[in-house]
C-alpha cells in the first residue's frame, strides 16, 4: 500500500513534465441559434516559449458559416513562461439545419523541430428559421385605401422628430465627449516593450513565408495600434485610421510621429481591406517603418 501511495504521488509531482507543448481551446458563445444570428467563435492557443507555431486560417474552414468580423491579439506571456495568442471571430449562416464547425487543426514544431499537428473537437450548432408571430397569417390581405392624414398629425409628428433628433445628438455628443475624457488603462510593461516583443513574435510565425500577407498585415497593423494605445493613452483599436490621426492632432502628438503612423496605416488597410498585394520589398519595408515607429516615439512622449 504504501509503494503504491509513492508511486501516486511521484506521477501527480511529474505530470507537469510531460504536459503537451501546445494547448487549443475553441468554443462559441450559443450552440443554437436562428437564421442570420451571429455567433461568437473563440480560439485560445497556449504554448511552451520556443515552440513554433504554423500560421493558421481558421476563417476558410467554418463549413456553412461565414466570417462577418473578427479580432486578433497580440501573444502575451503568462506567468508560467508560455505564450497565449487569442482570436475571436464573428460569424453568421443564413441557411437552416444542424451544422458543424470542422476541428481546427494546427501544425507546429516543438524543442526536437519535428513537425506536429493539434487538433480541436468539432462544434455543433443548431440553426432555425425565424419563428412567425401569432398575428402572421398566410393568405394574402386585400390592399386598404388610402388613410387621411390630420394636419395635427403632421404637426406633432414633425415635433416628435425634432425632438428625437435633438435626444440622439445631445447622446452623441455626450458621448463622445466622456470617452475623450476616458483613458485606456496603463500597460503592465513599457509600451515599446511589448511592441517590440510583439514584433518578434510576427516575425518568428513567418506568415510571409507561408503566403498569409493579408494575416500578416492585420497583426502588424494592431501591434502599432496597441503601441498607439499605451503610448499616448488614448484608443486606437475601435477607430478608424481617419479617427485615430484626428484623435492625434488633438492630443497636438508632434505633427511628424503623426503623420508617420498614418501612412503606415493606411498602407496596411491598402491590404487589409483593398485587397491589394504588396511586392516582397515593400513587406519588409512595412516591418522597417514599423519598428520605426516604436524607436522614434520611445522616451518622446511625458505622461
Amino acid at each position: 500500500m504504501k509503494k503504491i501511495l509513492i508511486s501516486v504521488i511521484l506521477l501527480l509531482l511529474c505530470k507537469p513534465l510531460f504536459a503537451e507543448p501546445v494547448d487549443l481551446k475553441v468554443k462559441v458563445d450559443k450552440d443554437k441559434i436562428t437564421i442570420g444570428d451571429r455567433v461568437r467563435y473563440e480560439i485560445i492557443v497556449e504554448y511552451d516559449n520556443g515552440v513554433e507555431i504554423e500560421p493558421y486560417a481558421p476563417g476558410k474552414n467554418l463549413g456553412e458559416f461565414e466570417v462577418k468580423d473578427y479580432k486578433i491579439d497580440i501573444p502575451q506571456k503568462t506567468k508560467s513562461g508560455r505564450i497565449v495568442s487569442k482570436a475571436v471571430y464573428t460569424i453568421a449562416t443564413f441557411t437552416t439545419g444542424g451544422f458543424t464547425i470542422p476541428s481546427l487543426k494546427i501544425k507546429y514544431k516543438g524543442m526536437d523541430k519535428q513537425e506536429k499537428e493539434i487538433a480541436s473537437g468539432e462544434i455543433k450548432i443548431n440553426v432555425e428559421s425565424v419563428k412567425p408571430s401569432p398575428n402572421d397569417t398566410d393568405d394574402i390581405r386585400p390592399l386598404k385605401g388610402p388613410a387621411e392624414i390630420k394636419s395635427w398629425f403632421l404637426a406633432w409628428l414633425l415635433a416628435a422628430c425634432i425632438l428625437v433628433t435633438a435626444v440622439i445628438a445631445a447622446f452623441i455628443y455626450f458621448k463622445k465627449k466622456k470617452r475623450e475624457e476616458e483613458k485606456p488603462a496603463l500597460p503592465s510593461r513599457p509600451a515599446e516593450e511589448i511592441a517590440k516583443d510583439a514584433l518578434r513574435t510576427l516575425k518568428e510565425m513567418q506568415f510571409v513565408e507561408k503566403g498569409m500577407i493579408k494575416e500578416y498585415y492585420i497583426r502588424l497593423s494592431d501591434i502599432i495600434r496597441t503601441y498607439i494605445e499605451n503610448r499616448y493613452r488614448i484608443f486606437s483599436m475601435d477607430r478608424t485610421t481617419w479617427e485615430l490621426f484626428q484623435e492625434m492632432k488633438s492630443k497636438r502628438i508632434e505633427r511628424p510621429h503623426a503623420d508617420k503612423i498614418n501612412y503606415f496605416l493606411e498602407d496596411c488597410d491598402m491590404v487589409k481591406f483593398a485587397k491589394y498585394t504588396p511586392g516582397q520589398k515593400e513587406i519588409e519595408e512595412a516591418y522597417k517603418r514599423a519598428e520605426e515607429i516604436v524607436d522614434t516615439t520611445t522616451s518622446k512622449i511625458t505622461l
